[in-house]
């Protein structure tokens, strides 16, 4: 296999020459890169036909990805960056059978990840999903203790899970479930979500009473919830 990054069309790419029958392509986030992997036996002017032809589509995703702001795949490998509480660390990985937890230097901002024999990204990601999840854990109690003074009311259960939003209340029977994710934004977004979802058990939907009680119970509610989703 060789490797080789060139300019077609305008279009930086990165091309794999491979032993394979048919020509691949992918535009890759978070900056839209082009990798291109071609047959061994395809010419040059072949792949430039191939690029010529698809060039829209090309610019098209490359600016979705771009004005989406996709992110790339995680690997949860070295150099890797990943947030707790609102900060930025550096991930290294560490194979040591004796550490089965993440571990955190906070003055160094470094997120030690300790991986298994025949580690996958699957496991990885189970590791520190599981880290999030302790974290949450030992978050929960002051601050649901602290927005129930605030609201005057108390849920049922506090349950965590990693989930599309960031959480939700069940009127039903006063059950809150909050997003484990809320592990790597700042700690008052907790407290935000937190209120958010008390003040669902006195108004359910998200109408004007709905507004009018964030507004007393967390009156900056609107700028944390433009730090929450950045």
């Amino acid at each position: 296999m060789t490797k080789e990054t060139t300019i077609i069309e305008g279009i930086a790419i990165t091309l794999h020459r491979k032993n394979i029958k048919n020509m691949y392509m992918r535009i890759l986030p978070p900056d839209g890169e082009v990798k291109i992997s071609a047959p061994l036996f395809l010419s040059d002017r072949d792949i430039a036909d191939f690029v010529k032809s698809r060039k829209e589509w090309i610019l098209k995703k490359q600016s979705y990805i771009k004005d989406n702001n996709i992110k790339a795949p995680l690997k949860y490998d070295n150099g890797e960056k990943h947030y707790l509480w609102g900060k930025e660390y550096t991930m290294q990985l560490i194979s040591n059978e004796n550490i089965k937890h993440v571990l955190v230097d906070k003055e160094k901002s470094i997120l030690y990840l300790p991986i298994p024999k025949r580690s996958t990204i699957e496991k990885r990601g189970k590791i520190l999903a599981e880290f999030y999840r302790s974290e949450m854990k030992k978050a929960i109690p002051p601050v649901l203790d602290k927005c129930t003074k605030i609201v005057g009311k108390t849920p049922s259960e506090v349950k965590i899970r990693n989930m599309k939003n960031w959480g939700n209340c069940r009127y039903q029977d006063k059950r809150i479930t909050l997003n484990l994710n809320l592990a790597k934004k700042d700690p008052i977004c907790l407290e935000y979500v937190m209120i958010h979802e008390l003040c669902h058990l006195i108004e359910f939907n998200h109408g004007k009473k709905f507004k009018k009680l964030m507004d007393e119970f967390c009156p900056e509610w609107k700028k944390i919830k433009k730090i929450l989703n950045e």
